[in-house]
């Protein structure tokens, strides 16, 4: 039916519309985070896009969500306000018959927001987990980031260089600290590189023109040194796979695990998809535009609707964490009171009627 398809294909264009734009915010936000990170040392500024392209695929599930709810909402509204609807009721096409075209295009996104959910989202969390797991592990100076102070992996050093030249990984101004309270030493150099041996395959760190300061001042065992070429071995750690976190096992280990957490994260992705379809009730009902109350009106009760709907997710995720809701019940309490509330507006929207009823709305 021509209706059917034009009520898809608008609603499709505004929920990419949405999407990108919300996406283009988180993007903005996230690099904003990392980048504040990087700055102070806790991320290496070359994974600083991986880990923000990382970052954004891991929301694009609940943008994705928002996205075609609010893409929905507008879509009907716009039909009200051209009085298109008031055309389609005259002609038999109620909102109940609208339900047809609009179920059939939420199934298509549940669906992309479940495989996103249960695959991709894991896979992003995973794979970040892992990139932090392989910088944290790698002690050449070329993984920290110059002009301020870093811990090695093994917590064994305090490592600073002025300037690191990414591409030939020359260091200049280097300052060097032994964390180690038995021998404690501190080397300051004008300039250092990495360098493999080529018999043994080893890497070394060579620091050029310093001072090595061994041992604690006032001590018999205290002595400095001016060298010209100091060799320091550089013994790579093997990245291992990071244990996998409750937000990176994958779905079929949630559902063998007995732990409250992983529940609670099944559940989680569980109810993504879910929101999708309880939602777009919400979006038929709320399009309605009344002129006396404004076009604003309606769209600020959908994001209520909305906020209060991620809520109660967030408490039912928190009430599993702890165990004080069974997995069996898991979420589904939240999901069956916006349904049961979405079901009687949409009723009362059908029916022409005051969405609450006389008992709570009184017209003066």
């Amino acid at each position: 039916m021509i209706i059917y398809r034009a009520f898809a294909r608008e609603a499709a264009r505004n929920t990419l519309a949405i999407t990108f734009i919300l996406t283009i915010v988180v993007v903005f936000f996230g690099l904003t985070t990392f980048l504040n990170r990087a700055v102070s040392g806790e991320l290496a500024e070359d994974i600083v896009l991986q880990m923000l392209g990382l970052q954004t695929l891991k929301r694009v599930d609940l943008l994705l969500v928002l996205g075609f709810y609010l893409g929905s909402l507008l879509t009907v509204a716009r039909w009200y306000r051209d009085s298109e609807m008031t055309v389609l009721a005259a002609c038999g096409i109620g909102l109940p018959q609208m339900l047809r075209p609009t179920l059939f295009l939420t199934a298509i996104i549940a669906l992309l927001v479940g495989v996103q959910s249960f695959y991709f989202t894991p896979w992003a969390a995973g794979r970040m987990d892992f990139i932090k797991l392989q910088r944290e592990q790698q002690p050449q100076p070329l993984g920290f980031t110059p002009g301020v102070f870093n811990e090695t992996a093994g917590h064994t050093q305090i490592f600073y260089a002025e300037r690191v030249d990414r591409q030939t990984g020359n260091l200049a101004g280097v300052f060097m600290s032994s964390l180690d309270a038995t021998t404690p030493n501190l080397v300051v150099a004008r300039s250092g590189y990495p360098y493999t041996d080529e018999r043994t395959n080893d890497r070394f760190l060579a620091l050029v023109d310093g001072m090595l300061y061994e041992g604690s001042p006032g001590e018999a065992g205290y002595r400095v040194v001016k060298f010209e070429t100091l060799r320091a071995r550089l013994d790579p750690k093997r990245v291992d796979e990071p244990p996998p976190t409750f937000e990176s096992m994958p779905t079929i280990g949630l559902l063998l695990s007995k732990d409250p957490q992983a529940s609670a994260e099944l559940h989680w992705r569980i109810a993504k998809p879910v929101m999708v379809l309880v939602l777009v009730l919400f979006a038929l009902v709320l399009a309605h535009t009344d002129p006396r109350r404004g076009r604003l009106m309606n769209l600020f009760t959908a994001i209520l609707v909305y906020f209060v709907y991620s809520n109660m997710m967030a408490l039912g995720q928190t009430l599993l964490r702890k165990g004080q809701v069974p997995g069996t019940v898991g979420m589904w309490w939240a999901h069956g009171i916006m349904l049961v509330v979405a079901i009687y507006l949409f009723s009362r929207r059908a029916a022409d009627r005051p969405l609450l009823s006389s008992v709570f709305w009184r017209r003066s």
